[in-house]
């Protein structure tokens, strides 16, 4: 281990280990963490926080954390800032139309990635969801992303999932192919309801972007009412 020099900042140089970690290992979990920098839980903890608000880790389902999309990760079409940079000006576009938060999101995997969000202008508005992840056939734009995928690719992702019926799930995707958007209304998160078209980006990396809000004002009436909208914003090459 290096030896640390006088004049290091340590809350600095506990960030970039972190990073590291996660460049080294593709995952973080936070007591290991906290042992191999040789402080509390609660201090990673907060560290990572950092991380996840700045796009340079997500949170996975089992709590434990992932490399952001502010970390390049090798492999093509897996330029995310990229991503982040071409589509932003397009979300703030779709905010002020749709009045409601708007995101920018891929497929990891099972997961829906949010690369990016606009928050809406209302007092009550869905906030950012930028370096989270959600199951993807659960979310508004991870359903638009798996409907465009072929059978032999979408296979590998459920194939060990107890909790999904594939069939049926095919079944599901199929109708969003069809309809031209995913709709979720409470299944990824209770009082939310989002509606997700998939962009028309030139790259190699599917790309979606969803409207959301709270059901009590973004009813299901009021998602499709955006559609236009969103269709018209996502052609933009």
């Amino acid at each position: 281990m290096r030896e640390k020099a006088a004049n290091v900042v340590e809350a600095a140089d506990r960030v970039l280990t972190l990073m590291e970690i996660l460049r080294r290992d593709g995952i973080l979990h936070i007591n290991a963490a906290a042992r191999e920098l040789g402080v509390a839980p609660s201090t990673v903890h907060r560290l990572v926080q950092t991380l996840v608000f700045r796009g340079y880790a997500v949170q996975s389902l089992d709590r434990t954390y992932a490399p952001g999309p502010a970390i390049p990760r090798g492999g093509p079409g897996t330029d995310w800032a990229g991503l982040v940079g071409r589509w932003h000006s397009v979300l703030e576009d779709v905010a002020r139309a749709a009045g409601e938060t708007v995101h920018l999101v891929v497929r990891d995997g099972d997961s829906a990635l949010f690369l990016d969000s606009v928050v809406g202008a209302q007092a009550l508005s869905v906030a950012s969801r930028a370096g989270r992840q959600l199951p993807a056939e659960r979310n508004s734009a991870g359903k638009i992303l798996l409907a465009h995928m072929p059978t032999e690719s979408l296979l590998p992702l459920y194939a060990q999932r107890s909790d999904i019926d594939f069939e049926a799930l095919q079944s599901r995707l199929e109708s969003v192919r069809r309809q031209g958007f995913g709709l979720s209304i409470a299944e990824s998160e209770r009082g939310i309801t989002a509606i997700g078209v998939r962009l028309n980006d030139s790259g190699d990396t599917p790309v979606a972007v969803a409207v959301s809000g709270p059901s009590m004002r973004f009813d299901r009436r009021r998602a499709l009412a955006v559609l236009p909208v969103l269709h018209r914003l996502a052609t933009i090459a």
